[in-house]
């Protein structure tokens, strides 16, 4: 009813504003529009108009029809540069006309600089194990991530992704950026398989629709097509880790179309920590997600208000990144890794509920469930609550007694007490990294006597034995000294490749030893076409390979060289391998 009764008023508003009732644009006031695309506005024509007078209406109006959004018949129409609003206000002034707007540009909603450690502690907060004891979803209901694409070589995801598909100005589906493949990995990451991470969702699989491009923003028609895209081509739930600022009326049909055909769409609130709506989060037909910390606190970036619908973890959340970085997983935080663990759990709940209502759809039931079973943690402005998977799936408020413990410590310098941040704790099966405060948690342990190992930079490592009791946590913490540095060892760069991915131009570096590949190798490199000059810094790989990407590189000569190379450990020898390389872009 809140947005209902929002939406009402921001219409009454535009109307006042402007009496010919349909643009749906900010009004022309001299204050800067929000970003938009240029040289296109989206035109909507009336039902009764017929392909001619559209096109005489272009005609006289000047403007030219690009595409037209399937599904829901709005019409990308090319306009001169510079007189993209005036040409909206003329259009909407038509009387053949339902409404003109700005083709807007949302972005992903970002990671704000939170620094924070941990394992998947978003998957325990929401009870996700106790959730798969009851559904582990099936591989017949798909998740569409709609982001800056899914790494398609990552080993967590790629057996998973069963459709792409490209609507940005990339060249490439592939993803270069890393977000919406740490989204993809929250939502649906390949499950029980020894490696890497969990996804909420389990057995779901993914659809790969690249609806933004690799700097991360994309028009709003991109995204509208691409939500069209995944509605008619078998998605069940659409994940919208995106928003921008301004209103759409074809962003909000889009989603009703999509709403429509049965799928549950989850978009993230934003991450401007206020109640200013996020679009197309705030659309009724969406799920509006809002984010929160291990603390069950809304995270203070985070949107809030009386649209939002629900909360879920997105602080420091650990999943799948670009392959070719800090080994293929990364931490993030944002309501862009809120939304999707939302994405999976619709992915679970689509497997146990059935059609109540003789609709013939399950969307509205997979929606009531997931908001009808939040746990209310006593923070305002998040709905329904923050997610629990366990009681979404079905199961009583109440969970069976726990089969495992826990074992948890804190690390700290022997000399000054001072805690260690990042240090590796083991129980010789599952991991943990102790956090800003020095602290980890190793949960889901079953029943039994373990050693537990740290390991950290600079100190010597140690252990210690502990018996874990079901339902309790045993105690590991560990005081840790300075280890003396060993004489460092010599590396060098063994090779500078070049690889070409569309019209992107890939640099991959390559750093060894005596005893071959150095990983954690810090790289700084420069990139020169003898016109314009690039600059990268990276961190290597277990193999020992770090890789950068140059957008849309134009063709020609190319010179790399690597300007800086430092390991814990080791000295560069620059008079081993090679410093430097050339290359011909064709």
């Amino acid at each position: 009813m809140k947005k209902l009764i929002v939406a009402l008023a921001v219409a009454v508003l535009l109307i006042s504003s402007f009496p010919a009732i349909a643009f749906a644009g900010p009004p022309d006031n001299g204050a800067p529009a929000a970003g938009f695309s240029p040289e296109q506005i989206l035109v909507k024509f009336k039902h009764d108009v017929s392909l001619p007078e559209a096109a005489e209406v272009h005609r006289q109006l000047g403007g030219q029809a690009k595409e037209t959004i399937a599904g829901i018949g709005v019409q990308v129409v090319k306009v001169p540069r510079g007189q993209e609003m005036a040409k909206a206000k003329a259009y909407s002034a038509n009387g053949k006309v339902a409404y003109a707007e700005l083709d807007y540009v949302a972005e992903v909603v970002g990671s704000p600089n939170d620094p924070g450690f941990g394992s998947q502690w978003g998957m325990v907060k929401v009870q996700a194990p106790q959730a798969w004891d009851i559904a582990t979803g099936s591989p017949s209901v798909n998740i569409a991530i709609l982001d800056t694409g899914v790494d398609l070589d990552h080993p967590d995801l790629a057996a998973k992704i069963v459709k792409s598909r490209n609507f940005s100005g990339s060249p490439t589906v592939d993803d270069v950026d890393g977000h919406g493949t740490h989204v993809a990995g929250i939502a649906a990451a390949i499950t029980n398989n020894g490696i890497g991470v969990a996804g909420l969702g389990y057995s779901a699989t993914i659809m790969n629709v690249k609806v933004l491009g690799d700097d991360g923003s994309g028009s709003y028609s991109w995204i509208a097509s691409g939500i069209i895209w995944a509605a008619d081509n078998g998605a069940e739930v659409i994940n919208l880790s995106l928003g921008g600022t301004s209103a759409s009326s074809t962003l909000e049909n889009a989603v009703n179309y999509a709403w429509n055909k049965g799928v549950v769409v989850v978009a993230a609130a934003g991450n401007g920590g206020s109640i200013s709506p996020s679009f197309p989060a705030y659309y009724s037909n969406c799920i509006a997600v809002a984010a929160t910390n291990s603390k069950d606190e809304l995270a203070g970036w985070s949107n809030y208000g009386g649209w939002v619908d629900l909360a879920s973890p997105g602080v420091a959340i650990l999943s799948t990144y670009l392959s070719t970085v800090n080994g293929g997983y990364n931490f993030m935080s944002g309501t862009s890794m809120a939304s999707p663990h939302v994405a999976g759990l619709a992915a679970l709940v689509f497997t146990v509920v059935a059609d109540s209502n003789g609709n013939g759809r399950l969307n509205d039931e997979v929606r009531a469930r997931i908001e009808a079973n939040c746990d209310d943690i006593g923070v305002s402005g998040i709905g329904a609550g923050r997610i629990n998977a366990y009681k979404a799936v079905g199961a009583s408020a109440t969970p069976p007694p726990p089969t495992t413990g826990s074992i948890a410590g804190r690390v700290t310098d022997a000399v000054d007490g001072t805690v260690i941040a990042g240090a590796g704790v083991s129980d010789g099966v599952r991991s943990a990294l102790t956090n800003s405060n020095g602290e980890y948690t190793i949960g889901y342990v079953p029943e039994g006597s373990y050693t537990v190992t740290v390991s950290a930079s600079g100190y010597n490592g140690a252990s210690q034995s502990v018996s874990v009791v079901s339902g309790q946590t045993a105690v590991a913490s560990f005081v840790l000294t300075k280890s003396t540095p060993a004489a460092p060892k010599p590396m060098w760069v063994e090779g500078i490749a070049f690889k070409v991915a569309g019209k992107n131009l890939r640099l991959s570096v390559k750093v060894v030893c005596d005893s071959g590949a150095v990983a954690v190798a810090q790289v700084a490199a420069q990139l020169t076409n003898g016109v314009q000059n690039w600059a990268f810094t990276g961190t290597t790989d277990s193999s020992g390979t770090v890789s950068f990407t140059v957008s849309k590189a134009p063709a020609g000569s190319y010179v790399a060289s690597v300007t800086s190379l430092a390991a814990a450990g080791y000295n560069w020898d620059t008079s081993l391998g090679i410093v430097s390389t050339s290359y011909v872009k064709k």
